[in-house]
């Protein structure tokens, strides 16, 4: 499935590939060289309420991310705490697309997302195997003239650089028979019923002592300062090269007109180490009729991470603090 694109004539497009596939001074209609992109403007905090958010500008195509975190009961195995994606694509971005193509399009960006995006988050515990908090990425397109996919990806992982997360305070009971208190760290609680705890106690013997031991229960430690998440620097980026058709030129961060003319494009997802310090592969698309030689992909995914690792370092420069 591809996103709305204008329709063009024979003769524009024809032209545009034309101009693209010359193997000696390939030209654009915006006098950008194949592998340049325009100016990508990124914001972060653009939501005050949300517990992470940002704005991502490339050209014509603009995108708001949002997200907000809930508490879910999970264990590590079933990994009930990942997080969801909402993408919404507004009327005004494909103004000549039906609402039904725009929900099509929305749960289609919305897959992508969670299937290449999403696992690269660790998990936001609260209290390992029994409670996290479980991220709600909702990302709206504004407006579009190309490279959208590259530019929800830029906002999701915009939107995880600049999350908050709440210090936590672990709250237990523990408890000796026969006494009515146990002084100790913080949030011990002595012998009584607890608001309907007693239904998780369990007793032991020590050294001819019974011990009592209630579940434990969590509250937020508003006294810490906000901290952001482990690992924000190493989140996947997205590169998108865009196939000419019938020349063995590429380009990336094709406009609206480009990508009509020239449908075929390989999205290649990259994550990377701080440990190992190199790129890895996390995930490939491939879109368009037009299909690629058996020979040309080593190449393709090598300039892919080559640009990525350049896109990795421009963000994790500017990383909110």
């Amino acid at each position: 499935m591809s996103l709305p694109l204008p329709t063009l004539s024979p003769s524009e497009i024809s032209y545009i590939q034309t101009s693209l596939s010359d193997p000696i001074h390939p030209t654009r209609s915006d006098s950008r060289s194949l592998l340049d992109t325009r100016p990508i403007e990124v914001s972060y905090g653009v939501f005050p309420h949300a517990n992470g958010s940002s704005r991502i500008k490339i050209g014509g195509t603009e995108v708001v991310a949002g997200i907000k975190l809930e508490v879910v009961d999970s264990s590590e195995s079933s990994k009930g705490w990942k997080g969801k994606v909402e993408v919404d694509i507004t009327p005004q971005a494909f103004p000549a697309s039906q609402p039904s193509n725009l929900s099509s399009s929305s749960a289609y960006l919305s897959s992508i997302l969670q299937s290449h995006f999403i696992p690269s988050i660790p998990p936001l515990v609260i209290i390992p195997n029994q409670k996290y908090f479980q991220p709600q990425l909702h990302l709206t397109l504004i407006s579009s003239d190309g490279n959208v996919l590259s530019a929800l990806v830029l906002g999701a992982r915009s939107a995880f650089a600049d999350l908050k997360l709440p210090k936590i305070k672990i709250i237990s009971w523990v408890g000796e028979n026969g006494e009515n208190e146990v002084e100790g760290a913080e949030g011990v609680i002595g012998k009584g019923d607890l608001s309907g705890i007693k239904a998780a106690i369990k007793s032991k013997s020590k050294k001819g002592r019974n011990i009592t031991k209630g579940g434990e229960d969590w509250d937020l430690d508003l006294s810490e300062d906000l901290d952001h998440i482990d690992g924000r620097e190493e989140l996947p980026v997205l590169v998108t090269l865009n196939l000419v058709p019938n020349s063995p030129n590429i380009f990336l961060d094709a406009t609206s007109q480009e990508e009509s003319a020239c449908p075929s494009k390989l999205h290649l997802f990259f994550t990377t180490s701080s440990t190992e310090k190199s790129l890895k592969v996390c995930g490939i698309r491939f879109e368009g009729g037009q299909s690629i030689d058996n020979s040309r992909i080593k190449g393709l995914i090598e300039e892919g991470a080559r640009i990525a690792g350049e896109l990795i370092s421009g963000l994790n420069g500017n990383l909110p603090q």
